[in-house]
């Protein structure tokens, strides 16, 4: 009789193995494929499109005098962000936040294929001499680009950033000489196949821009 107790009990505490073995693996699984919410990314400040957003040819040029094209983002994952160096407010706090989650990224594996990227939405005082010299005060792999105003803007156009140029009033009332440049602050985020894959709201800070990338990478992995 003890002999068939012991047996049911092998049995039994085999069986709960197998059954624990199993649902672990599952588990396992599902931790692998990273899935993310919709709504655990809003929580942080991003939004990706359930479908990615084909991004039509176009031609800049990089700081350095290279050119920026659909071509740069192959391979790479890319932080874009419409900006101008005269911007007194959210571009300079937008591009420090980026250095810091740069920063963060050369604890794990995902700097190495990650770019950042500012272009001027005010090509016409942005010329290449001030882009780079705008750059320098920021992470050295960045990088600033600029170009064609009609090009600049079907990019940002085609890519939801909203982005206009108003002339001051001339203290005199005569023609305006100066003007203010209006754009949304979302940081986009574009695949290594150059397709837009969704964005990060204006003003988010260092730890969520690098809590939402991650989240993004590992679901993408």
């Amino acid at each position: 009789m003890k002999k068939n107790i012991r047996i049911t009990v092998i049995v039994c505490l085999v069986w709960v193995a197998i059954v624990l073995y199993l649902t672990f693996n599952r588990y396992a699984d599902n931790n692998d494929a990273a899935t993310v919410s919709p709504e655990e990314l809003r929580e942080i400040g991003a939004m990706v499109y359930d479908e990615p957003v084909p991004v039509s040819d176009f031609e800049l040029v990089d700081h350095t005098g290279e050119a920026f094209n659909n071509g740069s983002f192959d391979g790479k994952w890319s932080m874009l962000f419409f900006g101008f160096t005269n911007c007194p407010d959210i571009c300079p706090l937008t591009m420090h936040e980026l250095t810091g989650f740069y920063q963060d990224l050369e604890q794990g594996p995902y700097q190495q294929d990650t770019q950042v990227v500012m272009i001027s939405v005010d090509p016409f005082r942005d010329d290449q001499q001030q882009i780079a010299k705008f750059m320098a005060g920021y992470d050295d792999s960045f990088l600033g680009v600029n170009g064609d105003f009609d090009v600049i803007s079907r990019l940002a156009s085609e890519l939801f950033v909203a982005h206009g140029i108003m002339p001051v009033p001339a203290p005199d009332g005569g023609t305006p000489k100066n003007f203010l440049v209006n754009h949304s602050g979302n940081i986009l985020l574009i695949d290594p196949q150059g397709e837009y894959r969704g964005f990060l709201e204006p003003n988010i800070k260092r730890p969520n821009i690098l809590e939402a990338y991650q989240l993004i990478r590992q679901a993408n992995s």
